[in-house]
């Protein structure tokens, strides 16, 4: 057997070697390894078990710190355990390769003593340390001192012996002793003729030059752009035009852009792996712990059911999402409503006749939603914990059987077998959130996904500078930029470095890290024979890159290289890509105008379908009176938006928020008998329960302030609705009182949320959060319809009530007049209540019958304010005795793009 070995050999290679797989392999660390490992008969080790390996490390930590408190690793580790862990981890296998065993010496610097101390632990001590790459590495080469390597033959190695690690310098002197012969690839001083741009510009690399000149002959070319996305959709374009380019590609950050350019123009793909920490299916390992917290994490707990693929049924999903995003908060007595109305009617329609369908849906509910919830300032059982990712292990793997082999499911089954085993190995009993949260981001990585195998036909990739071993006669650089890591400084002191190397310990330093590294990005360049195309994007997925290290070295050999430079934000195309490739050709597209609002929808054919409807609520019916294309399109035409699935704003929340505390706090026994302190004892008393339930997001960490001074102002505004009730002579005779009646030929319907009496009077008031100026000019404008029409409802036959509005944030109430409250702000105090709401309801019933006729003949008017002059000027006086018309744009418009207003 021949091996080909580079560092950058695990991934793909170019050129293949010749009679690959016939006895001819090209391997990299992790796969030499594993062979050498088949012929000693050391297979079995584990290649993932990283995670196990840092929480057992860990753990020798925390021993060897209860016997020396003052370790150097002490304050890191009670920083951040698993970060610390791991980075020691890395330290001492990077020790075990470069050959120190852990001896202890009187004259080791105490750090390395330290390590050494934990290192005899995990030796002789309870705590066994997982074989990682570097034991079974140590542990071959111990093995090659009495064993053979047959069938291997020969192993030609891609690096020169002064760049290879330490390690591999030894294992291929002893490989060499048992008789395998160790040859080094031959190195290229440049693969392209001396007089062409990218000849000359291998030779300034190599040394052989200092001096060149530009000659522009197509050896050397530069595609420059804004976006990555543009220089892939013109490359594809250019590759499918021209069929006798084909070059290698070398798209060291793997990322997939131009491959999936390739699929739009309909050629081969080069079967990139797709990876990314966004894909749906592993966002669930970070989220599932979020059921484990009380109070819980609302926008986690949404972004869970919101996922396409979760261990959830979808519509169950959907309609929790809907109730979240009105009431953050779960088990209200709007959820249990919602689960009830689940199970009881659309589960028995969708699963007729599979009980056990339905009942499957009712554990996975059970299991997420009513489980036992821990505080978040505590712990959580580990074993609550181990329950959750063994649950998702097992769903994801039968996900993965049911949905034909996703790859996604199978890499989130074997994460979440992670996170369990590395939970199981925890001496702790219970886990804060912080401490899970670390568990899972040990862990949590991108999941790979083949999208689109290699085809027939597609050009050759690679992914690495160093995976090129051999001469190429065109080479693609996709995305010629910065992203090699930068080496600054060794991770260990002058005095340990000296330390070592006087025990014979070979520590691979920055300044070799950096030789190599430098060798490497040079491959590609010195390999290219007769073509090399660099491409450079200003930005990547929206964030600006820095050129390739060796972009300053070709602008110092050549200076301009305008000549060799194709720039898509150009207007002109150099000479020499005219002479090389046919281009594709740009297409400007034109410029489409948007068109503006017209005054009226002319739908004759459809005006028999608008008449009126049966029953309509004071919303659907201050559309009709005010925007009634809105009301066209919503009630008639039934364009609805769906719910929008994100957690209420702010403002809204604390307005509902409110609005639950005043329902409750209305019905309670011998209210008006309470005095301040009771008032604000029983706030403090609901807040917790209430927040838990419909607004968790003011319990998350950081909102104190915002709901300290949400409780204050509602204590505050609670205070003075009593004060005003008592003080008035009123008693509280409804809340949440349902209306309905019979005006205009239509039922209309509504709900009041206060109504008081107060001997034959009666008062309606409105609740409302914010708006007192808004509201006082309703009032003053005699635009208040809908205390109007709930006054016009109540069941009192020639009776109008009183009406006001009380504006919760500032505990004011705005009437009128003051006829029902004496300390509220008067809008006009002389007026007459009931002629104000006759005229009113006299306004109300004449617009409606005059939009009933324009409906009627197929004329929906379309108001905002671009449409208000034309408007105007078309009705002239026939307003007079309507309700005033809006001057201004829908306040709340979901059809701006219908009427063209979206500018």
């Amino acid at each position: 057997m021949i091996i080909y070995f580079g560092l950058a050999f695990d991934e793909a290679v170019y050129p293949l070697p010749q009679a690959a797989g016939c006895g001819v392999r090209a391997l990299g660390p992790k796969g030499l390894l594993r062979l050498l490992e088949s012929f000693m008969g050391l297979l079995g080790h584990a290649d993932n078990n990283d995670h196990l390996r840092i929480e057992q490390y860990r753990q020798a930590l925390l021993h060897c710190l209860e016997q020396d408190p003052d370790a150097f690793f002490a304050q890191a580790l009670a920083a951040d355990p698993f970060a610390a862990a791991e980075d020691l981890l890395a330290r001492r296998d990077e020790l075990l390769l470069a050959g120190w065993d852990f001896s202890l010496a009187a004259d080791c610097p105490p750090r390395l003593k330290q390590l050494a101390i934990v290192e005899h632990f995990l030796r002789v001590g309870d705590i066994v340390l997982a074989p990682g790459f570097a034991d079974r590495f140590m542990e071959v080469l111990e093995a090659l001192k009495v064993r053979s390597l047959h069938p291997l033959q020969q192993i030609w190695v891609h690096e020169n012996a002064q760049h290879l690690p330490g390690h591999f310098q030894r294992l291929f002197e002893r490989v060499s002793a048992a008789g395998i012969h160790i040859n080094y690839l031959p190195e290229t001083q440049g693969a392209a003729a001396e007089d062409t741009d990218l000849g000359n510009f291998q030779s300034l690399i190599c040394g052989k030059k200092e001096k060149v000149q530009l000659n522009a002959d197509g050896s050397l070319l530069v595609l420059r752009g804004s976006r990555e996305s543009d220089l892939a959709a013109f490359m594809a374009g250019l590759l499918r035009q021209n069929p006798a380019f084909r070059p290698l590609a070398l798209i060291p950050d793997q990322r997939r852009a131009f491959d999936d350019a390739l699929i739009q123009e309909g050629l081969p793909s080069m079967g990139i792996m797709a990876s990314s920490l966004a894909r749906p299916t592993m966002q669930i390992l970070k989220l599932v712990t979020a059921f484990l917290w009380q109070p819980i994490d609302p926008y986690k707990i949404m972004e869970f059911v919101s996922l396409p693929v979760k261990p959830l049924e979808e519509e169950l999903a959907r309609r929790i999402a809907s109730q979240l995003a009105a009431t953050p908060g779960i088990q209200s007595e709007g959820w249990y409503a919602m689960i009830r109305h689940y199970f009881d009617e659309w589960s028995s329609l969708a699963f007729a006749g599979k009980p056990e369908k339905v009942e499957a849906v009712r554990r996975q509910y059970s299991f997420w939603f009513e489980r036992q919830r821990y505080n978040r300032t505590g712990e959580a059982p580990k074993s609550d914990a181990i329950e959750l990712f063994a649950y998702l292990e097992k769903w994801a793997w039968d996900a993965y059987d049911e949905s034909k082999r996703h790859p996604s499911l199978l890499v989130l089954n074997q994460q979440a077998r992670r996170v369990r085993e590395l939970l199981e190995a925890f001496p702790e009993q219970g886990l804060t959130p912080l401490a899970l949260e670390r568990v899972v981001r040990t862990i949590y990585e991108a999941a790979p996904a083949q999208l689109y195998e290699a085809e027939i036909g597609s050009i050759p990739a690679v992914f690495h500078t160093a995976s090129i071993y051999g001469p190429t006669e065109q080479l693609l650089w996709w995305n010629f930029t910065q992203a090699d890591p930068v080496h600054f400084f060794s991770r260990w002191y002058l005095n340990e470095r000296q330390w070592l190397h006087n025990q014979q310990v070979k520590l691979v330093l920055p300044a070799e890290e950096n030789a190599l590294l430098v060798w490497q990005r040079q491959r590609p360049l010195l390999w290219a024979s007769k073509q090399l195309l660099l491409v450079l994007p200003n930005t990547i997925d929206g964030t600006a890159v820095a050129p390739h290290p060796l972009w300053g070295d070709l602008e110092a050999a050549f200076g301009q290289l305008a000549l060799i430079s194709l720039d898509m934000s150009a207007a002109e195309v150099p000479q020499i890509w005219k002479d090389h490739f046919t281009l594709p050709a740009f297409e400007l597209l034109p410029a489409r105008l948007l068109g503006r609002p017209q005054p009226f929808l002319k739908i004759d054919q459809l005006a028999k379908h608008l008449g009126q409807r049966k029953e309509e609520t004071f919303t659907s019916l201050e559309t009709l009176l005010y925007y009634p294309y809105q009301w066209v399109f919503r009630h008639q035409v039934k364009l609805t938006k769906s719910a929008i699935l994100s957690v209420v704003p702010d403002n809204r929340l604390m307005g509902n928020l409110a609005h639950r505390f005043f329902e409750i706090l209305l019905r309670q026994e011998h209210l008006q008998d309470w005095d301040k302190t009771r008032v604000e004892q029983w706030v403090d008393e609901e807040a917790y329960r209430l927040f838990l339930r419909e607004g968790a997001v003011l319990l998350m960490y950081g909102r104190e302030p915002e709901r300290q001074a949400f409780l204050s102002r509602v204590k505050f505004a609670a205070w003075s609705l009593i004060n005003l009730i008592r003080q008035g002579g009123w008693r509280i005779a409804h809340t949440e009182k349902a209306l309905e009646a019979e005006l205009m030929g239509i039922t209309i319907v509504g709900r009041a949320d206060l109504v008081l009496e107060r001997d034959a009077e009666v008062a309606v008031i409105d609740l409302k959060w914010s708006g007192f100026n808004r509201r006082k000019e309703l009032i003053r404008n005699e635009e208040d319809l809908q205390l109007v029409l709930y006054s016009r409802m109540l069941d009192k036959p020639g009776f109008w009530a009183h009406t006001a509005y009380f504006i919760m944030e500032n505990g004011k109430m705005v009437a009128r007049n003051a006829l029902a409250f004496s300390e509220a702000l008067a809008v006009n105090p002389n007026a007459d209540h009931a002629e104000v709401h006759e005229r009113i309801l006299a306004r109300i019933e004449a617009t409606y019958r005059w939009r009933q006729e324009q409906l009627q003949q197929g004329m929906v008017e379309v108001r905002c304010e671009q449409t208000r002059q034309a408007l105007e000027d078309q009705y002239g006086e026939a307003l007079l005795d309507l309700l005033e018309m809006k001057a201004e744009d829908a306040y709340f418009d979901d059809y701006r793009t219908l009427i063209n207003l979206i500018e």
